[in-house]
């Protein structure tokens, strides 16, 4: 504490020091202008001298001098850190000499009239001209040096010192800080050489002395004329339509794109160029996200008892973060995955009460598991997010697919039925929807117990399909990441093949909020936004990594792997949609299932997957669940 007040007297009496010493310099700066301003105005010896005014010099300077260090005073203009001032001070600044000769012209009157001294306009305006370039160059030393540098590294050849000619995007308060602070701080790498904004208005404007030179649509002329080498993208509120329309204008250059993070305390403002970063890739794909609404996540989680099977995997982790975030009661975590147990623990002791969750190990095909489990902690609601999902180890697994995804889900099922569960949630999948892969089918038929049980079981009951979800364990963007990070190349299964995108975070707040409308076994669909090539997916993920696609990091065409789809969809051909509550949030309207013969269908298959007949349960399975692409399916033997 001692060291602390040490520490502080010792600030203190350095501003003191400091305000001490600026107050002598703008002293001795203002006299030392008021006899260049006399000089000059009485240089010629008979000049006709105003009436009483050498008699009474040293009382009108001295006056002249107190005015002006009063008002500089006045204004505040001794706190500032002049190395970082800008407009607030140099208007401070300026206002001072304005208020001191509108001060020392009334006094000029006053003395005419009063006393018959005569004090001339121009020494009073030459006074404050010299007495402010002197007092003001001191002042704004480091601002003009900073200029001075900027031009000089303008001047400077492409590329020295490492120092990149960059255009701004964003002529708003956010890219004003940015090239102040890159005109301020050369060091650091970026030489603002234009600016470009969409608002028409500012084209041909400056912001400190940079021009404002077209929209985003003329970079390319832009580009050229200054040999550009970089873009930052400073505009604080961007959505991700605006990100992915610039993004796509300025990726074709193989030029760094930076953005500027959102500032959230001053500390930030202060070090924004050092904390420039790259755009992520969840920000280049999917729509802007959705609001969430507070009354549906009222309705399903906020003080419910929440379960979670398949707790410790990508999605049923962030069911489980997203749940204790918008306040369930209870949150029990369900998984068989020991390390993801240990991890996830972990993680949340350090954010969350520990009392208001409970981990239990366990797997869903254990019937006597689920039963002891659900009877003793009673939920209101069971997120079912327990399930094998790589398509090609389901292609040589079919039985465990089904023994898991099927059977695993019947169980979870029937047991939250018997323990009175409130409401049951299934995550699902796009690969459900004619799907020509084992794990595709198998969700499928998980969706068709859902159905099935819906309409007959006390518990409401409902499944939500959407696509592919940023970074979960296994996906394609960690695999791509790490083959970049090897420096490739990148292997892509086929040239066109698209696949809808959306953030882990985003798909579950709506998974969550889709609780809210379960009931007799709808089928839930996410508004994914629109599919994205994953061809374009691999170049953008090199980019932003700083380097160029095909020359950097080669991108090689390996061909379909067993099972896989040029695309997926959201719906079958005969189902249609209607809207929810949620505008995000679309209920499909389904085919009729015949319940007889599904659960006939149902009992085969158990047999023949727990009898470890493979090509007999792959078959059932497409008996099941029909489907024209599956005879297509690259490496599918029929």
């Amino acid at each position: 504490m001692d060291k602390f007040k040490q520490k502080n007297n010792r600030s203190r009496l350095w501003r003191i020091l400091r305000i001490v010493a600026m107050l002598l310099v703008d002293v001795g700066s203002a006299v030392l202008a008021y006899y260049i301003a006399r000089t000059i105005m009485f240089f010629k010896v008979d000049a006709s001298l105003p009436n009483g005014y050498l008699n009474n010099e040293m009382i009108i300077a001295a006056g002249s001098v107190f005015t002006l260090v009063i008002m500089l005073i006045l204004l505040d203009c001794y706190n500032s850190i002049w190395k970082y001032a800008g407009r607030v001070e140099f208007t401070k600044f300026l206002l001072a000499y304005l208020c001191t000769f509108v001060i020392l012209f009334i006094g000029k009157i006053i003395l005419q009239w009063m006393v018959e001294i005569e004090v001339w306009v121009p020494i009073i305006i030459m006074f404050l001209i010299f007495s402010a370039m002197i007092s003001g160059s001191i002042r704004f030393f480091f601002g003009i040096g900073h200029v001075l540098s900027h031009i000089r590294h303008l001047m400077d050849a492409k590329g020295k010192n490492g120092i990149k000619r960059t255009i701004v995007i964003g002529a708003g308060y956010t890219g004003a800080l940015v090239i102040n602070r890159f005109i301020n701080n050369v060091h650091e790498g970026y030489i603002p050489v234009a600016i470009v904004d969409d608002d028409p208005a500012k084209l041909g404007q400056k912001v400190y002395g940079v021009s404002v030179e077209g929209s985003v649509d003329d970079l390319e002329k832009i580009v050229k004329k200054h040999d550009a080498e970089a873009f930052v993208i400073a505009i604080m509120s961007i959505t991700k339509s605006q990100l992915r329309r610039i993004y796509g204008i300025c990726a074709k250059f193989n030029l760094p794109i930076k953005i500027m993070p959102y500032l959230t305390n001053a500390d930030e403002m202060t070090n924004s160029v050092k904390s420039l970063r790259d755009i992520k890739i969840e920000e280049l794909l999917g729509r802007d996200e959705f609001v969430v609404k507070q009354e549906l996540m009222d309705v399903s989680v906020k003080d419910k008892v929440v379960m979670v099977t398949g707790g410790a995997g990508s999605i049923g982790s962030e069911l489980c973060r997203q749940a204790l975030n918008f306040g369930c009661k209870h949150l029990i975590i369900f998984d068989q995955h020991e390390n993801g147990m240990f991890f996830l623990d972990q993680e949340f002791a350090k954010k969350y009460d520990t009392s208001r969750y409970t981990l239990v190990m366990g797997t869903v095909r254990e019937r006597d598991k689920l039963i002891e489990v659900l009877e003793q902690y009673r939920p209101d609601i069971l997120f079912h997010a327990a399930a094998y999902k790589h398509v090609p180890m389901m292609e040589i697994s079919a039985t465990e697919a089904i023994k898991n995804n099927v059977f695993g889900t019947l169980n979870v099922i029937e047991c939250a039925e018997k323990a009175g569960v409130s409401k049951f949630v299934l995550i699902s999948t796009d690969k459900a929807v004619n799907p020509s892969n084992v794990m595709g089918a198998s969700k499928r038929i998980a969706e068709m117990l859902i159905e099935t049980r819906g309409k007959t079981y006390n518990m409401k009951m409902a499944a939500v399909r959407f696509g592919n979800v940023l970074g979960s364990n296994g996906s394609v963007i960690p695999v791509f990441l790490n083959q970049i990070k090897e420096g490739g190349p990148i292997t892509l299964t086929d040239r066109n093949i698209k696949r809808y995108f959306m953030s882990i975070p985003e798909a579950v707040r709506l998974v969550l909020q889709t609780g809210a409308f379960a009931n007799n076994g709808e089928i839930f669909v996410l508004d994914m936004g629109e599919p994205v090539y994953i061809y374009d997916l691999a170049c953008d993920l090199i980019r932003i990594n700083g380097l160029v696609p095909e020359v950097d990091i080669p991108i090689e065409i390996t061909g379909l792997r067993p099972g896989e789809k040029m695309f997926e969809e959201l719906r079958y051909d005969t189902e249609s949609v209607n809207s929810t509550a949620h505008e995000g949030v679309f209920v499909n309207k389904l085919d009729e299932i015949d319940v007889k013969v599904f659960n006939a269908q149902l009992a085969e298959l158990s047999r023949l997957a727990f009898s470890e007949k493979v090509k007999e349960t792959t078959d059932m399975i497409f008996t099941i669940v029909p489907s024209e692409y599956r005879k297509d399916a690259p490496g599918v033997k029929n």
